[in-house]
């Protein structure tokens, strides 16, 4: 047994809702699973009711979207088992509020080609209020535009570099972010260091006091897991890993089932013991 501690639902960029996520796990024997949604905490509050119907743990989580400012890169950091989540709100709503104005000004430029209204996008937004750029591509799926969620389409729209509608926006800051999440009492880990070049600002993360790395994730190289390893050894960090599940909004080629990348039971057990100090001091 298992656990998955990266997955997304419909709370921020997953096709599948908190209950069918939990319910996958519970159908695969996982140990554990941590929905950690982008920039949304208070999804793993019903998810985690739903586990205890089902009998499976669920551990609250959330990722924030952040970069080094620096470096300039993107740095998604994962938080765990927060005791004062109110500490971070100020954190994600500014994330949050960022991308949705970036959003819809994307969506203005997308309904220039296609006859897509920002109504038909909003429509696909869940109760967590996150908008993403999938939702402007749900609106062209279901208006016959494409059948992909991250093919050719979303490519020519909103790559970074050469997308004809993409609009930038600004993220938090990785190390100040750290500075708010560690008010928080939850256990901070870096996710996918691979992914972004983000294991570049790992020196700085650990400074600012992060408390893991995620290991296992489909992204992780062996290269790049000698080089976490290392890491962790060195400054005592914890070791996680996590499928960073989205169901079928999965932006890579290859599959990623639940469950595909996993922390080990001690691996798990380490977590909750990390969280269970933090909690004594806070």
């Amino acid at each position: 047994m298992s656990a998955d501690l990266h997955c997304h639902t419909t709370m921020s960029d997953g096709s599948d809702t908190p209950e069918f996520v939990v319910g996958l796990a519970k159908r695969l024997k996982l140990s554990a699973i941590a929905l950690t949604d982008h920039d949304y905490y208070a999804g793993g509050y019903r998810a985690h009711e739903i586990g205890e119907r089902y009998g499976i743990r669920v551990i609250e989580g959330v990722e924030c979207s952040c970069c080094d400012r620096e470096r300039g890169n993107k740095v998604h950091l994962l938080c765990y088992n927060c005791r004062y989540p109110e500490a971070m709100a100020a954190l994600l709503e500014k994330e949050t509020r960022s991308r949705t104005e970036a959003v819809l000004k994307m969506t203005a430029l997308v309904a220039r080609r296609f006859p897509v209204t920002e109504e038909a996008v909003m429509d696909g937004v869940s109760s967590s209020g996150f908008v993403g750029k999938q939702h402007i591509m749900l609106a062209l799926m279901k208006a016959g535009y494409t059948t992909e969620m991250y093919g050719a389409l979303y490519r020519s729209l909103f790559h970074p570099k050469t997308g004809s509608c993409f609009v930038p926006f600004e993220d938090n800051d990785a190390v100040e972010a750290v500075k708010v999440l560690r008010e928080t009492g939850g256990v901070i880990v870096l996710a996918h260091p691979s992914v972004y070049g983000s294991i570049a600002s790992l020196d700085d993360l650990i400074r600012a006091g992060i408390h893991g790395i995620e290991l296992y994730h489909p992204q992780n190289t062996p290269e790049h897991q000698i080089v976490i390893r290392q890491a962790a050894q060195q400054h005592r960090l914890l070791l996680t890993g996590g499928t960073d599940f989205h169901g079928y909004f999965t932006q890579t080629k290859r599959l990623m089932p639940l469950g595909t990348c996993t922390a080990s039971d001690a691996q798990l057990a380490a977590l909750l013991e990390k969280s269970a100090q933090l909690w004594s001091v806070n």
